[in-house]
């Protein structure tokens, strides 16, 4: 019995210590200063290819051209949240030719907003060479990349050897998108 009443008497001291002690005001108000910054990549272009895909009819192509429509650049979520993009660009050339890969960004009225370019030196030897371009986009170039709707990649082969059927190596392109966002209410 006189252990029944020690244990009752500790949870009457409990209780009593957890209502009478204190606790810091919350500041519900914390709740609209939330801020997140995420940083989110995304595959972009990828192409790959033998030196003779760069023939039709044993006659060398002097450039290949793919578009990708892009509407989500000008979402509200992108245009209110976006505040820095980079597109990484990774060129890998064997062929003994010199090419360039062209970059242009495209309006909803087919107007040409910015463009780059990547060049990527020939191999002199058969062996991969290694080209790179990180074009940033900020202020003034974030706001153009904002209103693209579609982008236009343009492989064109440059100076070098020309391209013939027993022309050996290969061109490799792969880039990303990398996005920096702030979301929240002080922006």
């Amino acid at each position: 019995m006189q252990k029944q009443i020690i244990k009752y008497s500790f949870l009457v001291v409990a209780i009593s210590l957890s209502l009478l002690s204190c606790v810091k005001d919350v500041d519900f108000d914390q709740a609209d200063d939330f801020e997140i910054s995420p940083v989110v990549e995304s595959s972009l272009i990828f192409f790959e290819g033998q030196a003779n895909r760069f023939l039709l009819n044993t006659n060398e192509i002097v450039s290949i051209k793919d578009s990708v429509t892009v509407e989500f650049f000008n979402s509200n979520f992108i245009v209110d949240n976006l505040i820095k993009s980079e597109f990484v660009f990774e060129a890998v050339n064997s062929i003994s030719k010199e090419f360039q890969v062209r970059v242009d960004l495209i309006n909803d009225l087919e107007l040409q907003v910015h463009s780059f370019t990547l060049t990527a030196s020939p191999s002199t030897n058969g062996n991969d060479v290694l080209s790179d371009h990180t074009e940033v986009f900020e202020n003034d170039k974030l706001e153009a990349l904002k209103n693209t709707s579609k982008i236009v990649f343009t492989l064109s082969l440059l100076s070098g050897e020309t391209i013939n059927q027993s022309t050996l190596g290969r061109i490799k392109l792969q880039s990303k998108a990398v996005f920096y966002l702030n979301i929240g209410e002080e922006l």
